[in-house]
């Protein structure tokens, strides 16, 4: 006979899942053993739950197959959470099973019991307990097609007795790997071809969600001789050098993209849901393409809605429109986009000490391999990175989108190479964000693991200082005390370097690239440098002419000077 435990793991391992991530406890122990027993699947003792959540959606968002974790009853279920937030959010598909306290105690108030119906109610797409064996494994297909249809987060809750008890058939459905391909109505084709042929100036908007149609999206680009923006999690659709990119849109952007974002006269979104209302055009109509009903129109109004898959629907676009001859546009936006990678590269080649955050970004990304994946955190770093970390056509780059949870990097690297064992894998993390949780660099060093994090170590909450100040607050309790992250490293049996003169920098970056161990850089930078937003608004200026006139006071946290009020876009 076969067990609840055994039923669920075939699902899962026919699903396509290779590693589940978590930590052992009394409410999973028959699980964990049941993984030991199954060839097919690996189990990944991380050191924290959340770590482990961070590493399945990781891998789920790089190569779109179902990431898998595990978790205890009680604080085990509740440390899974923010994690699997990440995945909800980045539509990335991630199944949680955890475990729950026996049947007959359920409700009463029993060791380490939470409501996990409700806790699990607002991040899973599917959330359901099983209380009889029999519910498998009907219960964990409906799980599995849940996450990977939606995509999003499935959740499973298993109460310690029914994991061992024996199912009556582990017979299961087939479970549907490969998406049927749907393409939008055709009035709604004809309708996007009109606006096409009549726009003057169109942009395109690019996210995520054209992965799979990147030549077609780069065709239909150059035929409407429009200008291609791309969003933050859209950055290695293609390489950062191409000419028919801008770069990206926001606060993170170029400034080459923000104009023509401004002086478009058609909006054309394929795969994104960016959702910063304050950098779209105003008042010109727009074109959206996504798979997803819901998520059309609700972050720009739209006149042509295009529901369907990107690559059928792109190709379906190509073979009703010609190619444009007036090229004005698009010729103004790349001669935009060369004078903002000429200021670019000014900042990039300052060698002055403390390191520039610049510099290190840019240097970084010249000594990846070619097949490299980066993981970025969430903080200045992913300013610093979305702007001078040129990425290249087959890097990848993946980091928590919507979500932005920091102490997302580390994790996500041992995720990624793990899915990947032959790639180069780096994180690039702030020292806020990683000293988050970096006892996971342990579990680097006991699978041998051959990750490199490089730390834009600052010293403080950089982000943080720059949302307070540009509001005129002053700069408040972002500071962190200096610690040796690369002694840190050391002894949690790690390689570590520490590096604080720019002489030193791309050396240390090509040894630990070079490295077969875990790796960290801990790379000492200007605390004083900060993210300018592409077009500098008048209240943000005045907000942060306002902080500084607090922090020279002393207001603040730091000692200020009629320099930093004089010169405040330094």
């Amino acid at each position: 006979m076969s067990t609840v435990t055994d039923a669920l793991l075939d699902v899962l391992a026919d699903a396509g899942v290779r590693h589940v991530f978590g930590i052992p406890g009394d409410a999973v122990n028959a699980i964990v053993d049941g993984i030991r027993r199954d060839d097919r699947l690996t189990f990944v003792h991380v050191r924290h739950e959340e770590a482990g959540a961070f590493a399945a959606s990781a891998q789920a968002k790089l190569d779109g197959r179902l990431g898998a974790v595990v978790g205890t009853s009680g604080p085990g279920a509740i440390h899974l959470l923010n994690g699997l937030y990440d995945a909800a959010r980045d539509h990335a598909p991630v199944i949680a099973v955890t475990g729950e306290t026996e049947t007959d105690r359920l409700g009463t108030d029993a060791h380490q019991e939470v409501g996990q119906p409700a806790l699990f109610a607002d991040v899973a797409a599917f959330s359901q307990r099983i209380v009889h064996p029999d519910q498998l494994p009907t219960l964990a297909v409906e799980a599995v097609q849940a996450a990977l249809s939606t995509p999003g987060v499935a959740h499973l809750a298993v109460p310690a007795d029914i994991a061992q008890q024996d199912v009556a058939t582990v017979a299961h459905g087939v479970v549907v790997r490969r998406e049927p391909r749907t393409v939008p109505a055709d009035e709604d084709l004809a309708d996007a071809v009109r606006l096409l042929e009549r726009a003057d100036a169109p942009v395109i908007l690019a996210g995520i969600g054209v992965r799979d149609a990147v030549a077609e999206l780069l065709e239909l680009a150059d035929r409407l001789g429009a200008p291609i923006v791309k969003t933050l999690r859209g950055k290695d659709l293609f390489a950062d050098d191409h000419p028919l990119t801008v770069g990206g849109l926001g606060l993170l952007g170029t400034r080459a993209a923000v104009n023509a974002m401004s002086d478009c006269d058609l909006l054309v979104m394929l795969g994104t849901d960016f959702p910063y209302r304050d950098f779209y055009p105003d008042g010109v109509p727009a074109i959206q393409l996504d798979l997803a009903r819901g998520r059309v129109g609700r972050r720009y109004p739209v006149e042509v809605p295009l529901v369907g898959h990107a690559k059928p629907t792109l190709r379906l676009l190509l073979d009703r429109i010609g190619r444009r001859e007036d090229r004005s546009f698009l010729e103004a936006a790349q001669e935009d986009m060369q004078r903002w990678r000429r200021w670019m590269r000014h900042l990039e080649t300052n060698e002055t000490r403390p390191i520039k955050p610049e510099r290190l970004a840019a240097v970084a990304g010249s000594l990846l391999r070619d097949d490299a994946v980066v993981t970025l955190d969430t903080g200045t770093v992913t300013a610093w990175v979305a702007r001078h970390l040129a990425i290249r056509d087959g890097q990848q780059l993946t980091l928590s989108g919507n979500l932005a949870s920091m102490a997302f990097g580390l994790p996500a690297a041992i995720g990624a190479q793990l899915a990947f064992p032959d790639r180069q894998v780096v994180a690039l993390v702030g020292d806020g964000s990683y000293t988050m949780l970096p006892s996971d660099l342990i579990t680097a060093v006991e699978l041998e693991l051959p990750i490199t994090v490089v730390v834009f170590d600052n010293r403080k909450l950089g982000l943080i200082t720059v949302e307070q100040e540009a509001e005129g607050f002053a700069d408040q309790q972002t500071g962190l005390p200096p610690c040796d992250l690369a002694a840190v490293a050391e002894a949690f049996g790690a390689e570590g370097i520490l590096v604080d003169d720019p002489a030193d920098l791309e050396a240390a970056l090509r040894q630990a690239f070079a490295s077969r161990r875990p790796t960290v850089v801990d790379v000492i930078i200007d605390p004083d440098e900060i993210p300018l937003p592409p077009r500098i608004e008048l209240a943000q200026a005045l907000g942060f002419a306002e902080a500084k006139i607090k922090e020279f006071f002393g207001v603040g946290q730091r000692e200020g000077g009629f320099d930093a009020l004089l010169d405040p876009m330094r």
